[in-house]
């Protein structure tokens, strides 16, 4: 019997609310609400062998998003300051990753919602997840298909850097998207809905957060009016430089220019010696 792992195991005698599994040497319990039909004395069950909130090797039916051998990226479903994430795994009991085992800056920390690239190790009698090294990614993560350019893929964030940040898929396709080629700062683990628009290789692939530029000029117009229109005294003018630019409504000098040029055309601000102001009407 491993822990950890998904056993074939043979029922070898019922109780009121459990079955008692065997695989020759050992008895497991396989509480009913863990199974998912009901069985009789000498059936062989696949079931998954965990530890629960007391440390004791039980066995489920269900399938487990990960096991020992087997990493997976899991959902964060509650973070607790000064212990750490709570990961769902799809059993009864979720994975911690304590905060002991993972260092984020303050502006990369990991949300609910986001998910983590993570492995089991039994730590004192207990599962707990632990973060999967970013130089180990390609021992689990090996893509049977390939990304075709231009298309939409869901990835995650797995690491940042000043040049960009690094995102995998589920499937485990690697996408680079250079700091030119993004708008925002992102948290580690946090889904993205990235353009693919280079193929290095079957496994590594550049890519883009940008959006389309009229759809993202007429985002980036709104940002900027309702800023105007929410501080009436700003001082906003055309020589502002991109990093105040950046600060203010993160985007680059050039998509600010575009989108007062927007703003100029449709008669909503007006531009004097370089002063942004809102038209009066």
């Amino acid at each position: 019997m491993i822990i950890g792992e998904i056993n074939e195991l043979k029922v070898k005698r019922i109780g009121d609310i459990s079955y008692v599994l065997d695989d020759g040497d050992n008895e497991v319990f396989l509480h009913k609400k863990e199974a998912l039909s009901e069985h009789k004395v000498g059936d062989t069950l696949k079931v998954f062998i965990y530890l629960d909130s007391k440390r004791r090797v039980c066995a489920s039916e269900k399938t487990p998003l990960i096991t020992i051998s087997k990493p997976a990226f899991l959902k964060v479903v509650d973070v607790k300051d000064g212990i750490g994430y709570f990961l769902y795994d799809g059993m009864p009991k979720d994975l911690l990753l304590s905060k002991d085992d993972c260092i984020f800056e303050e502006n990369e920390k990991p949300m609910i919602g986001d998910y983590l690239f993570v492995y089991i190790k039994i730590v004192n009698g207990s599962f707990r997840a632990k973060l999967v090294p970013k130089a180990r990614y390609n021992e689990y993560l090996i893509p049977e298909t390939t990304l075709k350019e231009k298309d939409f893929y869901k990835v995650y964030v797995t690491s940042r850097s000043i040049n960009g940040v690094t995102c995998h898929t589920e499937n485990g396709h690697e996408v680079f998207v250079s700091r030119g080629l993004d708008r925002y700062l992102h948290r580690i683990g946090e889904p993205l809905t990235v353009e693919i628009i280079k193929k290095i290789d079957d496994t590594h692939y550049h890519g883009s957060l940008l959006k389309k530029k009229v759809t993202q000029m007429d985002e980036d117009s709104k940002k900027i009016y309702n800023y105007l229109k929410q501080n009436k005294n700003a001082d906003l003018n055309e020589k502002m430089s991109p990093i105040e630019i950046y600060n203010l409504f993160q985007m680059s000098k050039g998509a600010f220019k575009n989108a007062i040029g927007r703003l100029y055309k449709e008669r909503l601000i007006e531009l004097d010696n370089g002063s942004i102001k809102l038209k009066v009407e």
